[in-house]
């Protein structure tokens, strides 16, 4: 499977395409130092936002192409968070990162730059969180002053907590002491300035251990700013330009440090010490330049650069005129365009230009790698797998999608008159999630749809219920006869379109049954109970409900069936849940709630759960289970330590079963409404067909996730 390791940023210019660059380079180099001539898996890489700023995938097409492969037309930039073209794209990314895991050793994201999305924060955990990426923060550091890295790890701490991230490799901080980061309006000339000043700057990574005391995140790299990274070469200036140059010395490896405008009245134009200077000039003064600078000593002083503006003669011209410039080893360059307009362009000068310079680029690479000093034990460990699971919300919503989709099972809808039905109905074929079979008069159903602008193909099956009932009339009798069922009654009941389609499922026609959009949960289970029967070695019919929080998905039961079980009963209602998890490859860690944890308190209630809990113990000593216990204990392991230090799910539960239908109904409504969350259920367990209820509010989403997880549950 491939690693997934998403970038983000925590502050603006902090470096987000150089770091992306170097991650990837470290990687690689360590990969092949570890499998040697072995085949190696590609890295694929992809920025969630397209934008003229974004080099790393114009870098990475030009020279990395062989080792890094790229994603196109992924861009978050213009998309509204959570609308349908966000989760649309966000389906896309899906489908890459999980149907073709094994074509790549790393997948690596680079997220979104703060302040360029208003819910960049958003957009980049959601991704995180549902792609279960392994996350490396980046910050910048304008200095290491104790005031201002306290401050720094307060604004971190609160991050945190605000965004519950899950799988946190660490943390790196880089452009340390980056003057330019102070300078938050600095024009091309104040820019050379800052680094002819910082020319004999020391360049360190080291942060006093005093500081950063909490330890809130692993820190893998400390990258100070480094002046050699900025350096401007006199083509840098040429090709942003775009000017013609008569004469270019060594293919432009001189460094510019600084810029200066020629002025004859300036009188101290020969005292001043000239080091890696470009001079702009109208070509009107030129002879007045030399013969000003022909006493100078250009041992000691180093114009590596003129500009010529405002030329109107031809090349052939200039250079006669510019013989001593040309003898002292001085690129010149020529335009038409005034000092004015030369000096404006340059003000707009992108120092990131060098980026799309292979040489920069690898030595760029080499720079910020080398602070990697943690990286063999971060980015290069694989974790230990795990026999747990632990979903996201749009993780589970994908992978129900995708494991119904390879069922590809039968589904009977009865009730067909319903819009929500007909739009989930739509959306399942158009998706491939499930067969979905409309029970129902097949002109009435296009009309409503047609009335409703849904899409509905004419491939999807429709059953008259007129055409078919007649045949199951004999077989509603036969199987309620000791029930006193006649031939008389069984014609009227068969009307009901809940019966008749659980009699052609209970027929073999169809794979599994969902309904309740409309009708009360009694009508929709009552046919099963008496038609579909449970197990021979069960009883009991629970359900349970998936919520789908913002970071997990959890487990809820019984919050719709079971009004007041007694201790066996909650015992099945905990292994019938635990079962079904695992469907989902969830290893189940059940919590028997109560209001009391533990010992701490009595009562017919809470004896009721530890009855139930020892219960499991007994029949099924290989499931997770403690109970009595609150909720807070079950979720926290900080709780857990205080109420509950010996539990064995250390607060880190995922299946919660209610004492009773009262609590649990209550729980799972306030916590979908409060949190506005989508509720997948009522799953019925039990039964030896898959029969499902929905809620008479569930939405569209709702509707389809029921069917999906209907499909699952076939045989």
């Amino acid at each position: 499977m491939s690693r997934i390791i998403m970038l983000i940023p925590l502050d603006q210019k902090v470096g987000l395409n150089t770091v992306s660059l170097s991650i990837m380079y470290y990687f690689n180099i360590k990969q092949n130092s570890i499998y040697h001539n072995k085949s190696k898996k590609s890295i694929l890489y992809f920025s969630c936002i397209k934008n003229e700023l974004d080099y790393s995938t114009f870098i990475i097409n030009k020279y990395f192409s062989n080792i890094i492969h790229t994603i196109k037309d992924i861009d978050f930039s213009k998309l509204l968070f959570q609308s349908s073209d966000y989760l649309s794209l966000f389906t896309k990314i899906m489908d890459i990162c999980h149907q073709q895991p094994m074509l790549y050793e790393l997948i690596f994201i680079k997220g979104i730059n703060k302040y360029d999305h208003i819910h960049s924060e958003e957009i980049n955990y959601d991704l995180a969180i549902n792609l279960n990426a392994e996350v490396i923060f980046v910050d910048n550091l304008k200095n290491d002053s104790i005031s201002y890295i306290t401050n720094k790890e307060k604004k971190i701490n609160f991050f945190l907590h605000e965004k519950k991230y899950k799988n946190i490799l660490g943390i790196i901080f880089n452009k340390i002491h980056d003057p330019f980061l102070i300078e938050k309006q600095c024009s091309f000339i104040k820019k050379l300035r800052i680094l002819k000043e910082s020319k004999n700057q020391i360049i360190t990574s080291i942060i006093p251990k005093t500081y950063f005391k909490n330890n809130f995140l692993k820190i893998i790299a400390y990258i100070p700013w480094n002046r050699n990274i900025m350096q401007i070469h006199v083509l840098d200036i040429l090709n942003f330009l775009n000017i013609k140059y008569i004469h270019l010395i060594n293919k432009s490896t001189h460094i510019i440090e600084e810029i200066m405008i020629f002025d004859e009245s300036d009188e101290n134009i020969l005292s001043k010490t000239y080091c890696n200077t470009l001079i702009i000039i109208s070509f009107s003064r030129i002879e007045n330049f030399i013969d000003m600078i022909k006493l100078l000593d250009f041992k000691k002083n180093k114009i590596r650069c003129i500009i010529l503006t405002g030329t109107a003669k031809l090349k052939e011209n200039i250079i006669f005129s510019c013989q001593l410039l040309i003898k002292k080893s001085i690129s010149i360059f020529f335009t038409n365009k005034n000092t004015i307009e030369i000096l404006s362009k340059l003000h707009d000068f992108d120092f990131n230009l060098k980026m799309k310079d292979k040489i920069y680029i690898k030595k760029l690479q080499k720079f910020i790698s080398s602070f990697f000093n943690v990286f063999d034990k971060i980015l290069l460990h694989k974790k230990n797998k795990t026999i747990s699971k632990t979903y996201a919300p749009k993780e589970f919503c994908y992978y129900i999608k995708l494991f119904s989709r390879k069922k590809n099972k039968r589904i009977i809808l009865p009730e067909s008159y319903e819009v929500r039905i007909l739009q989930a109905t739509s959306i399942c074929y158009s998706e491939k999630i499930a067969q979905c079979i409309l029970l129902g008069d097949a002109k009435k159903i296009y009309q409503i749809a047609y009335d409703n602008n849904i899409h509905l193909s004419k491939k999807i099956e429709i059953i008259n219920p007129d055409l078919v009932k007649n045949k199951y009339i004999s077989r509603l009798v036969e199987l309620r006869k000791n029930k006193g069922m006649n031939e008389y009654i069984a014609e009227k009941k068969i009307k009901d379109n809940n019966i008749l389609a659980t009699l052609i499922l209970e027929d073999n026609q169809v794979d599994g049954l969902v309904s309740g959009s409309i009708n009360t949960t009694s009508n929709t289970i009552r046919p099963a109970f008496q038609i579909i029967k449970t197990y021979p070695n069960n009883t009991l019919v629970s359900s349970i409900f998936f919520m789908l929080l913002s970071n997990s998905v959890l487990i809820y039961g019984d919050c719709a069936i079971n009004v007041a079980p007694n201790a066996e009963e909650l015992a099945s209602i905990a292994i019938q849940s635990a079962d079904s998890a695992k469907i989902f490859n969830i290893e189940p860690r059940i919590a028997m709630l109560s209001y009391s944890t533990g010992d701490s308190g009595a009562g017919y209630q809470v004896e009721k759960v530890r009855q139930a809990t020892n219960i499991v113990r007994h029949k099924r000593p290989d499931l997770i289970i403690d109970g009595p216990i609150q909720y807070d204990a079950a979720v926290s392991e900080t709780i857990s330590q205080l109420k509950a230090p010996y539990s064995p799910i250390l607060g880190s539960a995922n299946i919660f079963i209610f004492p009773d239908l009262n609590s649990g109904n209550i729980a799972y409504k306030a916590v979908q409404r409060s949190a506005n969350i989508i509720s997948i259920g009522p799953m019925l367990q039990g039964l030896r067909k898959p029969v499902n209820d929905l809620s008479r509010g569930a939405s569209i989403e709702e509707i389809i996730y029921t069917i999906a997880l209907t499909s699952i549950q076939a045989k």
